[in-house]
């Protein structure tokens, strides 16, 4: 990862995407490595052991949102107004005692490098062994010290993606399978990884009719509130470069809540019609991800806006700029001029 980072920035980037390959690979890791503890736990009594197959299934279910991009639902207003990326995990909640970051570096250093130390110490051996703790082979210790290093140093953006995949690898093999079994459980791994991209692509291809239409129809809204209605700010024309959801770009003063109009009024039909209050109070599209805003200067007297969702597979599929249809995939984008004249 240190090498593709480098030498090809862009094939990084895809990889690192949300339900990418590698998302979906740590996701089989932490799953399994959660249902095979689970099991052991429950047959030899260790209750230690439990909560660390606990925690793993909580990761597995974290980094997949629980299921939204997959299902398409709809999370609570709770997450939609206060979650960093308006999506139904806890790990993107504001006002934590810790960061997720610091809380994942915090297990990584108890579980496998101190839990080994310790058993090395007769009475923290004994306690271990009373409270049903599973020590991981000291063998993978200098691996949760890289794992740990690499979280420091965070060399590139996106590091804690790759970082939480050689995670899930060294709790899979902390549960101590057969080396058939282990081996075996990695190449599903890669194997589920790259087939979840297809399946998630698959179980929306019937349920586009009514939305991608839906999903046109309030980018352009959404587009001609900015631009013809206004709703763009002094702050958000003060800025060389703005690239946020709408909801965040209401929140810190770029938009007007009282001017976005046309977009509570987009005309859609179907499914695409359910939780439109919701959504349009919120900037979500009909797939259940953020609207997005994206603006550039271009001169003293105008700038480009651009509007977009992530269409159908819930993705960004532009890597660089929404406007490029050629590059944008399945996002539904809107472009238009804000002239300076408007504000």
């Amino acid at each position: 990862m240190l090498l593709i980072g480098y030498f090809a920035p862009d094939h990084y980037q895809m990889l690192m995407q949300e339900d990418r390959p590698v998302e979906w690979t740590t996701v089989w890791l932490f799953l399994a490595a959660g249902v095979i503890g689970l099991r052991n736990s429950i047959r030899h009594r260790r209750i230690f052991d439990g909560l660390v197959a606990l925690f793993c299934l909580f990761i597995a279910g974290e980094e997949i949102s629980w299921g939204q991009r997959l299902l398409g639902f709809y999370p609570p207003e709770y997450f939609l107004a206060h979650n960093f990326q308006q999506e139904a995990n806890i790990h993107n909640l504001p006002g934590s005692f810790f960061k997720p970051k610091w809380i994942f570096m915090i297990a990584l250093a108890g579980y496998g490098v101190l839990l080994p130390l310790l058993s090395r110490l007769k009475r923290p051996e004994r306690v271990m062994t009373l409270v049903g703790a599973s020590v991981p082979p000291i063998q993978i210790m200098p691996w949760f010290i890289a794992a740990i290093v690499l979280m420091l140093w965070y060399p590139f953006k996106l590091t804690g993606e790759w970082v939480e995949l050689l995670a899930g690898s060294l709790f899979l093999v902390a549960v101590r399978l057969r080396p058939k079994m282990l081996w075996i459980n990695l190449l599903l791994a890669v194997v589920f990884g790259f087939a979840m991209i297809g399946i998630g692509g698959a179980l929306e291809r019937g349920r586009d009719v009514a939305r991608l239409p839906c999903a046109r129809a309030e980018t352009e809204s959404l587009l001609n509130d900015v631009i013809s209605r206004e709703a763009a700010t002094k702050k958000q024309w003060r800025s060389s470069s703005v690239h946020v959801r709408i909801w965040t770009a209401l929140e810190e003063g770029y938009l007007n809540r009282e001017r976005i109009l046309e977009f509570a009024g987009a005309h859609c039909e179907g499914a695409a019609a359910r939780n439109l209050k919701v959504r349009s109070d919120y900037g979500i599209d009909p797939w259940g991800t953020a609207y997005w805003l994206s603006v550039k200067k271009l001169s003293d007297e105008e700038h480009q806006v651009i509007v977009y969702s992530f269409g159908p597979n819930r993705r960004r599929d532009s890597q660089r700029s929404p406007s490029k249809q050629e590059d944008a995939g399945d996002d539904i984008v809107a472009t238009g001029i804000l002239s300076k004249r408007s504000q």
